[in-house]
């Protein structure tokens, strides 16, 4: 489970900025404790909302945990030598291009293999890094009460901590490592699932799972995919039923993408991501609804293609459906960009709400979104913890901030209407946009 993310000269992050999903202790006794997950001595949150204007940093933010997955995956891989590192610094300073951009993450993991017994270990990881290099990378494991080192790495040095054997091992073996790699990455690639604890932190880093409403086809093919199992398949329907989108049945046919069709540039930019492009397809979905005679008795099934016919509202949920499922089967945490975006607010507080529930969420899965919805900003679906806001200021620097910064705000205080009148600040400052029209300055 994510704890805390963190980083610095990244976009339009110029400081460093901290999301925590550590539920506070300082909460009323009045909100709930539903989006709570006990683990042990740990309290954590199960989602966490991020508000702000348009072009405040909301989307930067959620950019930069997924430029940490890539990176992390993509750093050990023979196609990408030579390349510079795809990272962005805060571009409005003249001294952070000479900075490098920092990440870091904490996290929890349940059920660790550490000295033949499971353990229930939190990791804390990071790395410095400007287009050219890996200038710093380090890891510490909390084992017992007290942290521990796994390595440090700064410059082309790394100090490995007796704790991580199977780093020694590979840094005996290899002796050196490129200047734009990651050694946890290289760890990973070398050793596999005989690494165990890399490959338990390598298996987080797999259930955090980014969807960006850019481009809604981005999971499209996850729901798809889930629907191969009979089980998911009748969830999946039964929830597009309960979110008014009746359908009887859906069918998933997977055509090859037909390669002599496809431009060289996408081919090789596919290859350089590790891709086999001999496996690459196309999905044809199908939604089949009852059709009635003028007696309005039912005669049939009429069948839609999905992509072209359905409402893009229908799109949008089916595409979202399929990730929030399997987060709450497998405990998995998601990152969601505009979650809000063609979706109706009853639905969007009714994702929230399962992730909130103890009695469905026993898997622990999290979701992490960007918001406009005030509807949800509410002590019943949020406590203040859960809520966090993002502000730029003139210079065009970020800011993320909690409202439980704001010290006198009651959990029973109607939040929604004080953001809306600029009590917690991150929303847009509006010009006199009717002397755009009228020509008066």
């Amino acid at each position: 489970m994510l704890l805390e993310f963190r980083l610095k000269n990244v976009l339009s992050f110029k400081e460093e900025t901290c999301l925590s999903m550590i539920a506070s202790s300082s909460n009323s006794k009045k909100e709930s404790t539903d989006p709570v997950i006990k683990v042990g001595k740990h309290s954590i949150l199960s989602s966490v909302a991020i508000y702000g204007a348009n072009a405040s940093g909301k989307s930067n933010f959620l950019a930069a945990i997924r430029f940490m997955k890539y990176f992390i995956f993509g750093s050990s891989r023979e196609s990408q030598v030579g390349d510079d590192i795809k990272v962005n610094c805060f571009k409005f300073n003249s001294s952070c291009s000479e900075k490098p951009s920092t990440f870091e993450i904490t996290f929890l993991v349940q059920g660790v293999d550490y000295k033949n017994e499971k353990k229930d270990v939190i990791f804390r990881y990071g790395f410095q890094v400007d287009k050219k290099r890996v200038q710093a990378e380090w890891l510490f494991g909390r084992f017992t009460a007290q942290e521990s080192k796994l390595f440090e790495r700064l410059g082309d040095d790394i100090q490995i901590g007796e704790k991580y054997l199977e780093g020694k091992q590979v840094y005996k073996a290899t002796g050196k490592i490129r200047k734009t790699t990651l050694f946890l990455s290289l760890v990973a690639s070398i050793k596999g699932e005989n690494a165990k604890l890399t490959d338990s932190i390598m298996s987080w880093f797999h259930q955090l799972r980014d969807l960006s409403s850019i481009a809604d086809d981005n999971f499209y093919g996850i729901t798809a995919s889930l629907m191969s199992e009979k089980d998911m398949k009748e969830l999946i329907i039964k929830a597009l039923c309960f979110a008014d989108i009746c359908v009887e049945d859906i069918s998933i046919k997977k055509e090859p993408v037909d390669l002599n069709e496809l431009p060289i540039e996408i081919k090789e930019d596919l290859e350089k991501q590790g891709k086999n492009i001999s496996k690459l397809h196309t999905l044809s979905v199908k939604s089949y609804h009852k059709k009635y005679n003028d007696k309005k008795e039912e005669i049939g099934t009429e069948s839609l293609d999905f992509d072209k016919e359905e409402s893009d509202g229908s799109k949008k949920f089916f595409s979202l459906i399929g990730p929030v499922l399997d987060a709450l089967k497998n405990g998995l945490t998601l990152v969601i960009d505009e979650i809000d975006s063609r979706l109706h607010p009853i639905l969007c507080n009714v994702i929230i709400s399962l992730f909130n529930s103890k009695s469905i969420n026993k898997k622990h899965g999290q979701l992490i979104f960007a918001t406009h919805n005030t509807l949800l900003m509410n002590p019943k679906t949020l406590r203040r913890d859960q809520i966090y806001f993002v502000e730029k200021d003139k210079y065009g620097e970020s800011e993320l901030y909690s409202l439980l910064d704001y010290k006198k705000v009651r959990s029973d205080a109607s939040y929604d209407k004080d953001y809306l009148l600029g009590k917690y600040g991150a929303i847009p400052y509006l010009g006199d946009f009717e002397s755009l029209v009228t020509g008066d300055k």
